[in-house]
């Protein structure tokens, strides 16, 4: 019978596939050296890992890569964790990294990123819940130890900074077990006496398990509840800490956090001097503008629109004037017309204009008027008139 042939790809393809299936192989934990570190320009980090023995390669894509809290480099003493698989185009199997800690402090690691995790879950990290960091407080509690480079730096930097400095130190543990609990101390203290207006935690560098006891759930809390703003200066810029995280502002290093708290006192000067420049300018630019539109007001027909609009009110009084003059005159000689009718027949009806024509009126002395011949009696006496005036007469 013949023996079935096989290509050198399907051979490969073949322990790929026993490795993908392979329950152990696809979730290890690998302890051992970091030797041949690579960083790709991809972002992908190649490496080897060795022992006393033994070597295996390893590659570690981008996507995790990113997620790294620290630097890989050659001699670094690690536990990997990920699946080996089989590279098909060369047959060799390596190590697909998904996370390296450094070994001795996998514990500390895992127990730092969960509660990480789990503060951040809770919004302790929450950008929106930070404190604002006064400008130029006047006075800063620094929590530290009282003795050290720390403390000196921050003085140092303070006071050529700004010459009106108020430091008011907490002497506490920045090392060891009590770190957590002296720092904790130190934040109630100042928020009891309220007697400053923000609050520097700073610590020198050092290992991820020297920086471990800024690491504490307490503490963070802690940090949160505060009601005086804090600024966390653990460590070195590449340094993070819960503390970092739950703190209203984190400063790479304790002299930043000094630079931070208090201004340059000849930089806030030149701002001064600038912004009352830019002030002024501003103020004659705006008043220039102003002169500039009231001239173009003055020279545009806007100005004259008002008299204008006077001019026709004048002219429209005017006419309605002379036009209620017309009627009044017009009624007055209407008027003056049906008057003098009026007079005319009143005239004409007048007892004067009777006697004029040759009668007169008789009236006893008394004033009634004699009608007839028998309303007298001889030797009365009666007033007759006439045209010109009054006759007295005597009855015969």
């Amino acid at each position: 019978m013949e023996k079935k042939v096989y290509s050198v790809s399907e051979v490969n393809r073949y322990i790929k596939m026993v490795f993908d299936k392979d329950t152990f192989l696809n979730s290890v934990n690998i302890r051992g050296e970091i030797t041949n570190f690579k960083a790709h320009y991809t972002g992908h980090l190649y490496f080897t890992l060795k022992d006393d023995t033994s070597t295996v390669k390893c590659v570690m894509f981008k996507g995790y890569a990113d997620a790294l809290k620290f630097k890989l480099n050659d001699g670094a003493k690690v536990v990997i964790s990920g699946q080996v698989s089989v590279f098909e185009r060369d047959g060799s199997y390596q190590v697909y990294c998904k996370n390296v800690t450094p070994e001795g402090l996998g514990e500390l690691y895992l127990a730092y990123e969960q509660l990480k995790a789990k503060l951040e879950k809770e919004g302790l990290f929450d950008p929106f819940s930070k404190k604002k960091i006064p400008f130029m407080p006047k006075r800063v509690g620094v929590i530290t130890s009282k003795t050290g480079a720390v403390i000196k730096d921050i003085i140092n930097v303070t006071t050529r900074r700004y010459d009106k400095v108020n430091l008011l130190i907490y002497p506490a543990a920045v090392q060891g077990v009590n770190v957590a609990q002296t720092v904790i101390k130190g934040i109630q203290t100042f928020n009891k006496l309220n007697n400053v207006d923000v609050i520097i935690i700073a610590r020198g560098g050092g290992s991820f398990e020297d920086l471990f006891g800024f690491n504490d759930e307490n503490l963070a809390r802690q940090i949160f509840s505060s009601r005086i703003p804090i600024i966390s200066a653990v460590g070195h810029e590449t340094d993070f800490t819960i503390c970092d995280f739950v703190s209203d502002l984190r400063a790479p290093t304790p002299s930043a956090a000094a630079e931070l708290v208090y201004p340059q006192y000849l930089d806030i000067v030149r701002n001064i001097l600038n912004n009352k420049n830019r002030i002024m300018i501003a103020i004659k630019n705006y008043i220039e503008r102003k002169k500039q539109y009231v001239e173009r007001v003055k020279a545009s027909k806007l100005e004259k629109k008002p008299l204008d609009i006077i001019r026709d009110h004048r002219m429209t009084i005017d006419k309605i004037l002379k036009s209620s003059k017309n009627i009044i005159d017009i009624k007055v000689e209407k008027s003056k017309s049906k008057y003098m009718q009026l007079v005319s027949k009143v005239d004409a009806l007048s007892p004067l204009k009777t006697l004029s024509r040759g009668y007169s009126v008789v009236q006893s002395m008394s004033g009634h008027v004699i009608t007839k011949k028998a309303d007298t009696k001889a030797n009365d006496e009666l007033v007759v008139t006439v045209s010109d005036g009054k006759i007295n007469v005597v009855v015969k």
